[in-house]
């Protein structure tokens, strides 16, 4: 027993008052902790970085509209596998570009960013209502878009990681479901706008453009990162017998910020960001091409089109109660076996021949998918962790779009499940070996 607890359970019972003050001490547990990570600044984080990610990876989750509708319009001309690296080349501009705003978020902060980041999203869906090339849509929806987008989705993701700790994965979950609400939102909105002969494709674009603007700009004011924790101040016991000059001492500069590129040595990124770039490589499959089977199995277009919202609107639970559960039972735990249940799931493709079949196929598919997340990174390395990570997926989240078109048409859907379904598996193992980098035990919380 701590020697001032002695004296205080030998106090008379006149100076009661005193004991108050002890149980303050005995609160500071974990969910005194949780509780004070909810502070009106990262309630506010959150919400922005929920719609910034409605604007952004929710956007991309409607490309598959565009796709058809340019394959028919403007680019008929096109081959689709060529219209498909429109939207290849926009992922690959997203995690690619997250290997440099990453640890830029780490030594500069966010507000630039976001603000450059969502100038040019706002400009770039402007400059693509003007297209009428395959060229031209590579530059602006394609490299542009992605670009400004990169410039965004990492520090939102990277500053909500710095304002949580012990919810970190339910914070974090709750932001990427943004991107699962604007892949049922967006694609909807797109997909009447195009239909209706007095708006077009010009006007569909601006009128994105001028949707996202203000959602943008409010997430661009709210995405600030946590002040830095001032040291408890001295007791007054301390402070009665100490000189006031140590009092001056603390006023110091805050140090400036270094990139740590320390953490790239742990062998348990080297894992992680080697499972991710395998898993990227079938990610993608069933969300890009779910529609295109449903309609060569004959089903009606309008279940087929909304079978990409169904994936996206599954997913968006997928995203939040997996993230809560995480934080308890471990993150890379999680991770690991949602992303075997996707990979079991995407081998069952090509068995689904009905209409329940299908909307099961896609509920199941999208709350697995959106069920991952993983912890490496210390507060001062979150934007640089994520960059790198991010970085990983950019090849093969690029190259997997392609490829998958390729075996489609080719050798039909069966080879793509199987395609699909081995990438995710594969990627599954090698995040175990990431598990077994921190902790050897099985059971182990990670």
């Amino acid at each position: 027993m701590d020697p001032e607890e002695k004296v205080s359970s030998e106090v008379p019972p006149q100076e009661e008052p005193q004991e108050p003050q002890e149980p303050q001490e005995h609160l500071r547990g974990p969910k005194s902790e949780e509780a004070s990570e909810l502070t009106p600044q990262a309630k506010i984080a959150l919400a922005g970085a929920f719609g910034s990610m409605f604007c952004t990876v929710g956007f991309v989750n409607a490309f598959g509209v565009f796709e058809t509708y340019y394959a028919e319009n403007q680019l008929a001309n096109e081959k689709e596998t060529d219209i498909a690296w429109i939207g290849a080349i926009n992922v690959f501009c997203i995690f690619a570009g997250s290997v440099f705003t990453g640890p830029l978020l780490d030594l500069s902060g966010p507000e630039a960013m976001l603000w450059l980041g969502s100038l040019g999203v706002v400009f770039s869906l402007m400059m693509t209502s003007l297209c009428k090339e395959l060229y031209q849509f590579i530059l602006a929806q394609g490299i542009l878009l992605g670009i400004s987008m990169a410039f965004i989705v990492t520090p939102m993701i990277a500053i909500i990681s710095k304002h949580f700790n012990k919810k970190r994965a339910a914070a974090v979950g709750m932001v990427i479901a943004g991107s699962s609400l604007g892949g049922v939102i967006w694609p909807v909105v797109v997909h009447e706008l195009l239909d209706s002969s007095n708006v077009g494709f010009g006007w569909t674009m601006r009128i994105v453009g001028f949707i996202m603007l203000p959602i943008l700009g409010i997430s661009s004011l709210s995405g600030r990162q946590p002040a830095p924790k001032s040291p408890p101040a001295p007791s007054s016991a301390s402070s009665a017998g100490s000189d006031p000059e140590p009092a001056v001492k603390e006023e110091q500069p805050p140090a400036k910020p270094k990139l740590d590129l320390s953490v790239v040595k742990k062998p348990e990124l080297q894992l992680s960001c080697a499972g991710f770039f395998i898993i990227y490589f079938g990610m993608f499959s069933p969300f890009f091409y779910t529609t295109a089977y449903a309609v060569d199995k004959g089903f009606s277009s309008n279940l087929s089109f909304y079978s990409i919202s169904i994936i996206n609107g599954a997913s968006f639970f997928g995203r939040i109660i997996p993230g809560i559960i995480a934080d308890r039972y471990g993150k890379f735990n999680l991770c690991i076996l949602a992303t075997m249940f996707s990979g079991i799931i995407a081998f069952c493709w090509t068995k689904v021949t009905s209409v329940a079949g299908l909307v099961i196929f896609s509920a199941a598919y999208g709350f697995c998918s959106g069920a991952c997340a993983a912890q490496i990174a210390t507060p001062t390395t979150v934007g640089t962790v994520i960059g790198i990570v991010m970085g990983s997926c950019s090849l093969s989240s690029m190259a997997g779009t392609v490829i998958s078109g390729e075996l489609g048409q080719k050798y039909g859907f069966f080879s793509l499940s199987m395609y699909a379904g081995a990438s995710l598996l594969l990627g599954s193992v090698i995040l175990l070996a990431a598990k077994f980098a921190q902790n050897r035990r099985l059971a182990a919380i990670v």
